[in-house]
């Protein structure tokens, strides 16, 4: 087994199970397992443990990088639309001819405010949820 098949193994490993939301320590302390395993058997990491995506998803499933993606974009578009229409009811307020589907100036700033607000709320929640989950992983 060569050294450096074993480094790529655990530095994939590590870099799969930091995307899907494992806390670095936890995350450090998995990769020194299979590297100490790997290091008393002399097995080849994959055959021993599959692919680092494969052993990855007994920690961390694959459903968490879908939520990720799913909240990566659920944000762009409270955010953006969201201030999209509250600077188009602003330019509404100032001028009649700045018109936006037929909707009133005091409507867009409404619903602009009402996706900003959705965004920061989004990413409020999401982030207790991150500190909840790693908490859990140290205990």
């Amino acid at each position: 087994m060569t050294e450096s098949r074993q480094e790529e193994y655990a530095a994939e490993l590590t870099e799969i199970l930091e995307l899907r939301g494992v806390p670095a320590t936890a995350a450090t302390r998995i990769v020194r397992e299979v590297q100490s395993l790997v290091a008393d058997s002399g097995e080849d990491p994959t055959a021993a443990f599959g692919t680092p995506s494969q052993y990855a998803d007994n920690f961390a499933p694959k459903l968490q990088m879908a939520r990720v993606w799913v909240l990566i974009i659920s944000s762009v578009i409270l955010a953006a639309g969201g201030g999209y229409m509250l600077i188009s009811g602003v330019f509404g307020m100032l001028s009649p001819a700045y018109d936006l589907w037929g909707l009133p100036s005091w409507t867009r700033m409404a619903i602009g405010v009402a996706g900003i607000a959705s965004f920061v709320s989004l990413i409020l929640i999401a982030g207790v949820r991150a500190k909840r989950r790693s908490v859990t992983w140290h205990i």
